[in-house]
């Protein structure tokens, strides 16, 4: 019984991940530290450590993003 439960916990182990990314990440490739508006302006993305960037979050409804700087804020 213990053999079956260690090869269960080694086969999960060893088990790969799915390929699909998730959700939150916007298939897009950037080098950290590195932020950018949203397409749409409608918030902004954070580059992560993998390289790609993540929805970083959104404006306030009357708000957009906008460069300052080289860095995106929400102005209004």
């Amino acid at each position: 019984m213990q053999f079956f439960a260690i090869l269960a916990l080694v086969t999960a182990a060893l088990a790969k991940p799915t390929s699909q990314a998730p959700r939150d990440i916007v298939v897009a490739e950037c080098t950290p530290p590195s932020y950018a508006c949203k397409p749409d302006f409608s918030g902004w993305l954070v580059c992560n450590v993998d390289g790609f960037y993540l929805d970083g979050g959104n404006c306030a409804p009357e708000a957009w993003c906008e460069y300052i700087d080289g860095l995106p804020y929400c102005i209004s």
